[in-house]
């Protein structure tokens, strides 16, 4: 080349809008780019106010930071973006550094804006999706010292906001349940390492309720080495718990009906035999001897038949009862209900006298500590998880049953403790409730009782606690408080629904004024359930708010769970019969 180009030349040939503006930021002099990035002749621009253009929204901002640097040399720590007006009224996302005159020898100050719409379009279309996604996306440093992205999942799944994980990086780890932090920091360890993981654990604490978390993770590589480490976390929560129902239902038909059936079907055999014997021992006696051989012992084998027939109709029952409470777990596991704010009085009310009088001619001492203006925020069929546990305690007791009932409501929770002097629940039963270890062919639940209670907790955000002891047990259902601050979602409890559970109810807390608070015993010996119904639930049908005019529970194809049987005398047109209201579908 014969010489070399002018740098005005050069200057026009950057696609990056370069200007030079004075101290009061009036423009000195724009680059070519000017007209194709914005639509203005360059010389059109010369003198005017260069902030003029700027949106209204980023104005001020831009304007303080420059303003800074012309007070005292300071640039800004970063370029800054901001949107910039085109000829046609668009608008136009402009990434700008500035360079003041002692860096450049200039008369004035050197603006390079680049053209990012684009880049913030699609950045912009990134965050929209990181905030509506209802998991958690993160990234952090190789070595977890810094935190480089969170969305606002974060809050709704670990109860951690973005700007502690900011100020706290490994702030997460106190929100994941001690049991499972161990193997939480093994794979945070592999990660840096630069090997992907895939975990699940819970959040939460030992005494509280948890919530599952799927975590797949990666590295982030740059030449070969580890800069960041990133992935999501989502809630698998019902997943879990749909795996575990599964678990429990398919334990229940291949292990405790398998069971059972065994036995109906081997005690048919034995009576087939004895029969077939008796008929053979007929045939084979001569014409001329008696009709019955003399080895054959009518008594005996009559209280043989009538011994194997109580058997085959005993575990009957027991199948029935177990049928009736799956088809209730199954219609509570399909109902969309949510949970509502709830008195816990009536509802304890109600699941004395229930249980008491399904538990027939069992002498029972039942007495019952709640306060009166204790309100939860349950499933509305809490009454027939505290019924269940009840009703347990009647039937193993090996004695007349004591069973203690104390409702309680520390911090944000409401707690029913239900005790009773019956033997121990056996671990086996226990366990895998309270995930100490996972079902399998070897170890196994054997029925359907607890698991009913258990989810109704599970369903209301809460959970069950046992304390066995030589003494008895104490099972505790713990769900939020309606009037504390529940660890339930706020999400998930939005405005009391309209259940179809209680069609009479006509508030929110259930209505019916509840009894006097502190301990009352209701006695329930063979044959006095009426005593007890008039204490615990007297229903007026005429009174809108008593939520004791209809029949609370899970009802399949008409039938209530638990051994809630219908009388043939109800009448579903009969407005004085409490029992005529129906249950959900």
């Amino acid at each position: 080349m014969s010489r070399s180009p002018e740098p005005e030349t050069l200057i026009d040939l950057a696609q990056d809008k370069i200007a030079v503006i004075d101290e009061m930021g009036r423009f000195r002099y724009l680059n070519a780019a000017t007209r194709e990035l914005l639509g203005f002749d360059p010389d059109e621009l010369v003198g005017t106010d260069a902030f003029d253009l700027i949106h209204p929204d980023d104005v001020d901002r831009v304007r303080t930071a420059f303003e800074a640097l012309v007070a005292d040399g300071t640039r800004p720590d970063a370029p800054l973006e901001y949107r910039y007006r085109t000829v046609d009224g668009d608008w136009v996302w402009f990434r700008t550094r500035v360079f003041p005159p002692v860096e450049t020898g200039l008369d004035g100050y050197a603006l390079s804006s680049r053209d990012i719409t684009l880049e913030v379009e699609s950045r912009r279309r990134l965050e929209t999706i990181a905030s509506t996604s209802p998991d958690v996306l993160w990234m952090f440093s190789a070595d977890w010292s810094e935190l480089l992205f969170v969305n606002g999942a974060a809050k709704s799944v670990f109860g951690i906001a973005p700007e502690t994980l900011e100020r706290r990086p490994r702030a997460f780890l106190e929100a994941v349940h001690p049991e499972d932090r161990a193997d939480v920091e093994c794979a945070m360890e592999q990660l840096s390492a630069g090997d992907p993981t895939n975990l699940e654990y819970r959040i939460g604490s030992p005494d509280g309720p948890a919530t599952w978390v799927r975590v797949p993770a990666r590295p982030v590589r740059e030449d070969g080495e580890v800069v960041a480490v990133t992935g999501f976390a989502r809630d698998v929560t019902d997943e879990y718990r749909r795996e575990r129902q599964l678990t429990v239902m398919d334990n229940l038909l291949r292990h405790t009906i398998r069971n059972d059936m065994n036995i109906v079907d081997g005690t048919a055999e034995r009576i087939v035999d004895r029969v077939d014997d008796a008929v053979s021992a007929a045939a084979t006696a001569t014409e001329g001897d008696d009709a019955v051989p003399a080895d054959v012992d009518l008594a005996e084998l009559a209280a043989d038949l009538i011994d194997h027939a109580e058997t085959v109709r005993r575990v009957a029952d027991d199948l029935l009862t177990t049928a009736e409470k799956q088809r209730g777990v199954i219609d509570l596991l399909r109902e969309h209900e949510s949970p509502q704010p709830l008195r816990v009085a009536p509802l304890v009310e109600r699941a004395v006298a229930d249980a008491v009088d399904d538990a027939n001619e069992a002498p029972a001492d039942v007495t019952v500590s709640c306060p009166d203006g204790t309100r939860a925020f349950t499933h509305p069929e809490l009454d027939y998880a505290i019924a269940e546990l009840i009703e347990n305690a009647i039937e193993h007791a090996e004695g007349p049953a004591t069973v203690e009932i104390e409702v309680t409501a520390p911090a944000d929770r409401v707690e029913i403790a239900v005790r009773d002097d019956a033997p121990p629940i056996p671990p086996g039963e226990r366990d895998p409730i309270t995930d100490r270890w996972k079902m399998d062919d070897l170890r196994h639940t054997g029925g359907m009782g607890l698991w009913l209670v258990y989810w109704i907790a599970d369903r209301s955000g809460g959970d069950l606690a046992f304390d066995a002891g030589a003494d008895g047990n104490e099972v505790t259902i713990s769900v939020p408080d309606a009037d504390g601050d529940p660890s339930f979602p706020a999400a998930d409890r939005g405005p009391p629904p309209v259940s179809e559970v209680r069609p009479t109810a006509a508030e929110p807390d259930g209505g019916a004024t509840a009894p006097a608070a502190g301990s009352k015993p209701v006695a329930a010996e063979s044959g006095d359930t009426e005593a007890v119904g008039a204490e615990t639930a007297v229903a007026d049908p005429d009174d809108p708010d008593n939520r004791d005019a209809t029949v609370c529970g899970p009802v399949a194809d008409g039938e209530p769970i638990g051994g809630r049987e219908s009388t043939a005398d109800d009448d579903p047109d009969d407005p004085d019969d409490p029992d005529a209201a129906p249950g959900p579908s």
